[in-house]
């Protein structure tokens, strides 16, 4: 009789770790969406395999389709990037020109003044037009004017010949007199209120 030959411990290891590696041996539980997920992949795997062996040029119009919608996938993600991107850089600031801020001079203060009185509002147009005056005088370097003086400490240190600071008087106590003391002021007296303070003013002789 032949003597029985003993296996190789190490091949028989070999084969059975084969056999229990098989799908059908796995015996850990896989989560239900996983499995399905795995199942459906498999299943697609094998159709495409079997399209592709048994109808080569339906595979190959599936791929091309396939392609075609992963570039106008990837050119819509560019295009929403872009526009992102664009949208928030914002306009360049140095390209636009600087809005200048209004300077507000003697004139300005004369037109806002002669804009009131049109408008009726006599007693807003007076302090604005003496604004007007004092900061002419002051362009002139016949006053130092600053906008927390009174009209009666401008009229006081103004620098002015003697019939001009008389004048400047007149045309602050007429002020007080409509602003604060009640007197009534139509659209003449304002005129002529301006006219009188457009006219030159003159420095002390020295």
């Amino acid at each position: 009789m032949l003597a029985q030959a003993t296996p190789d411990p190490a091949a028989l290891r070999r084969v059975i770790d084969t056999v229990f590696a098989a799908p059908v041996y796995r015996w850990a539980e896989e989560p239900g969406p996983l499995r399905v997920l795995r199942e459906w992949w498999r299943s697609l795997g094998e159709w495409l395999a079997g399209v592709r062996a048994g109808n080569p040029v339906l595979f190959r119009g599936l791929i091309i389709l396939l392609l075609a919608a992963l570039l106008l996938l990837l050119g819509h993600a560019v295009w929403i990037i872009w526009n992102t991107v664009r949208a928030g850089a914002g306009p360049d600031d140095q390209a636009r020109p600087a809005e200048r801020p209004e300077v507000r001079d003697a004139a300005w203060y004369y037109r806002e003044a002669d804009r009131a009185a049109a408008e009726g509002r006599v007693g807003e147009a007076l302090p604005l037009a003496f604004v007007g005056l004092a900061l002419t005088l002051d362009a002139q370097g016949l006053l130092r004017y600053h906008p927390s003086k009174t009209p009666a400490e401008c009229a006081r240190e103004a620098t002015l010949a003697g019939a001009d600071r008389e004048r400047l008087g007149g045309l602050v106590r007429s002020l007080y007199a409509w602003v604060f003391g009640g007197r009534p002021c139509t659209a003449d007296d304002y005129r002529r209120w301006r006219d009188a303070g457009a006219d030159v003013w003159n420095a002390p002789a020295h």
